[in-house]
């Protein structure tokens, strides 16, 4: 039995998704240098919003036997001729720093790749900080034999 089940998120999971967005923003303010502002209420207000979406989706990694939070990811449509038209935008990714390199990041891309499935989108993109000072990120998709392809336009 796997040690983490991955959730969908709904509108009831608003406050937990945006305390891990929080997380995500402290995480990306320390090992960037930036000063991203980080209003809880406005983001769990955000959350809401998209999470009821049909183009959007949240999920949570959770412990089994804990029933402790993991970690989180959302899919949004993104839409642009160059790519053919409706794809997947992976737009936030996050697992708890204390347990990183567990494969709950693995497993929360799996379920939001088969959620881009059921919305027949062909391809997935994944945004990264412009500003990441580490190789986390890119290490993690490389180990999923995800590919950077062209250029950040920032």
């Amino acid at each position: 039995m796997n040690a983490y089940k991955i959730n969908k998120a709904t509108a009831k999971d608003s406050g937990l998704i945006s305390e891990l967005i929080c997380e995500l923003l402290k995480d990306f303010n320390q090992q960037s240098g930036s000063n991203f502002v980080i209003d809880a209420s406005k983001i769990e207000d955000t959350c809401k919003e998209l999470l009821p979406r049909e183009n959007f989706a949240g999920f949570i990694a959770i412990d089994s036997r804990t029933n402790q939070t993991a970690g989180m990811i959302t899919i949004a449509q993104g839409t642009a001729i160059y790519n053919g038209g409706d794809f997947g935008v992976i737009t936030e990714l996050y697992v708890d720093r204390n347990i990183r390199s567990k494969g709950i990041g693995k497993l929360l891309i799996q379920s939001a790749l088969e959620f881009a499935r059921t919305k027949n989108w062909k391809k997935v993109e994944v945004g990264a900080p412009a500003k990441s000072n580490g190789q986390e990120p890119l290490n993690s998709t490389r180990r999923m034999d995800l590919r950077k392809k062209g250029p950040n336009l920032v």
